[in-house]
């Protein structure tokens, strides 16, 4: 019995280290050819192979091998029932010959057998998912005698068989999933590049017109740009135009904002960092400027970088090199920086919150991309192609009456575009009818005044007078400070009606998360619990 056990140990020993192996790595030939090699080392094989049959021809080729050349593994090929090889994938059943060299139907393609004077002994067990043959493995030992042992070796090959049956169809199927992927990133990027195009962001008024031409300009050089302009003018949309203007139009573009990460992680999100650098740093990380490599990074709300990470990001400027946290193992990256802010960074220079040379650096090409109130002949193509969108996209056909694009028209649009496309697709989704008119538009659009020296709107609404202060219609500080304090009010209840929850309030109000904490701060407003 004691004789027995050595041979079961090691039977068990091989399905284990097997099994271990194809669970191991996503690289499938790496893991066959040193599966083969564990069952030579454990069992004593001579000779493993792997055969496979062509997805077009059916013909069966021997994939991965251990112990034949390549010469011999490529005249290794069989037709389906051809040879003991194509026999088993035919049948789906194993086939062991204690001696190979008296079986008539074995074919000795690779040539291999014949060089050896002694018994071979030869399995041959099908690769399978249930009914279903994959594949064939076979092996062989030279002079092994005896059927038990020959037996054993079957059993456990055909259990190997089922766990590389389990690997070719997971990676068959992670490899489908990986095509499927592709082809969908593939049509998501021409549908990006189709959107960004500037040819395509609409802006008929000479102000925008100006911003085209020198993003035109600008697209063609690496050169640092500095998009400036209040939040929601459409800073994102012209850095994504200037990289698929550019030579880098096939690289990455990699967008970072820098108003929505706290100090702590900043750093690691620009630079990345080594494995254990800091607390939860659990494996290594490539940093965005790394992910950008040879395309574009645009960096959003620049002026909200702490102090501690504006050094580093003028090293990055200046050499365009830099050290992730925990290395000192210096990074050279090709990458061009293209930055956005709303911030007076002139004003920050002067208080000692913003690197004076940080801020040159940045503003090499400054480009301004004005506010909605400043190009209104923009408002209405603009309303129209949101229009357009959404009805598509919501598979309606809403249509505005004339006094609401009036009224859009006087509109300030403190939110400026992004504000404007959030309306659209709110009266779009809530609409009830076909055409939508003044009173289903938000209060907050209804009740506010028209530009300081233009009259008050025609459209009924709350009077534009701040209580005790008299007719003040042509009083434009006072009608700045009415449209400041509604404005207030409005955020003001919208955020305790929701628990002070900035997601919450975005959605009551139309407005974006970003807009509600810019607001906020705008206003001096802060949740009650945080006090």
């Amino acid at each position: 019995m004691a004789e027995r056990r050595v041979p079961e140990k090691a039977e068990i020993s091989a399905i284990y280290e097997v099994g271990k192996i194809l669970t191991s790595t996503m690289n499938l030939s790496r893991a066959l050819g040193t599966s083969l090699r564990t069952l030579q080392s454990i069992l004593g094989f001579d000779r493993t192979a792997i055969h496979l049959p062509d997805a077009a021809t059916r013909e069966i080729r021997m994939e991965v091998s251990s112990g034949y050349t390549a010469e011999e593994r490529s005249r290794a090929r069989y037709v389906w029932g051809e040879g003991i090889v194509g026999k088993t994938m035919k049948s789906g059943s194993p086939i062991a010959l204690p001696d190979v060299r008296q079986e008539p139907s074995f074919l000795d393609k690779t040539r291999a057998h014949v060089k050896s004077g002694e018994p071979l002994s030869y399995i041959s067990v099908p690769i399978k998912i249930g009914a279903e043959a994959l594949g064939v493995l076979t092996a062989e030992r030279i002079g092994r005698a005896g059927t038990q042992a020959l037996e054993a070796d079957a059993r456990t090959l055909t259990v190997i068989g089922c766990l590389i049956g389990q690997a070719l169809k997971l990676h068959a199927a992670i490899n489908r999933l990986q095509e499927e992927f592709q082809k969908q990133r593939q049509e998501l990027e021409k549908t990006i590049r189709k959107t960004y195009r500037i040819e395509n962001i609409v802006g008929q008024s000479k102000r925008m017109q100006e911003v085209f031409a020198s993003v035109t300009s600008v697209a063609s050089s690496r050169a640092t740009v500095l998009l400036r302009g209040e939040s929601g003018t459409g800073k994102e949309r012209i850095a994504r135009a200037i990289h698929l203007a550019s030579p880098r139009a096939e690289g990455a573009f990699v967008t970072v904002n820098c108003a929505a990460l706290p100090e702590t992680l900043l750093e690691s999100e620009l630079f990345g960092h080594k494995r254990g650098a800091f607390t939860g740093a659990i494996e290594e990380r490539k940093g965005r400027f790394e992910q950008a490599g040879g395309g574009t990074i645009f960096l959003d709300e620049v002026g909200d970088i702490p102090l501690p990470t504006q050094v580093k990001l003028l090293r990055v400027l200046q050499e365009r090199k830099f050290e992730r946290l925990g290395e000192n193992k210096t990074i050279s990256v090709d990458v061009r920086i293209i930055a956005a802010t709303n911030a007076d960074l002139e004003m920050m220079v002067e208080e000692g919150r913003f690197r004076e040379d940080l801020f040159y650096r940045l503003n090499v090409i400054p480009i301004y991309l004005p506010p909605l109130r400043d190009r209104r002949e923009d408002i209405l193509p603009l309303t129209e192609h949101f229009l357009d969108r959404f009805n598509r996209e919501h598979a309606k056909s809403v249509s505005l009456a004339p006094e609401v694009l009036r009224l859009l028209s006087e509109y300030r649009w403190p939110g400026n575009v992004r504000e404007l496309e959030n309306l659209v697709e709110r009266v779009v989704v809530m609409s009830k009818s076909s055409t939508v008119h003044v009173h289903d538009l938000p209060r907050t659009i209804r009740i506010f005044p028209t530009d300081p020296g233009e009259g008050l709107s025609s459209v009924p609404a709350a009077p534009a007078v701040s209580p005790g202060t008299g007719d003040k219609r042509t009083d434009a500080p006072s009608r700045a400070a009415y449209l400041r304090s509604m404005e207030k009010e409005e955020l003001r209840k919208a955020l305790e009606g929701t628990g002070w929850v900035i997601a919450r309030a975005a959605k009551v109000l139309g407005w974006t998360p970003r807009q509600v904490a810019y607001k906020m701060k705008k206003h001096s407003l802060a949740s009650p619990w945080k006090k």
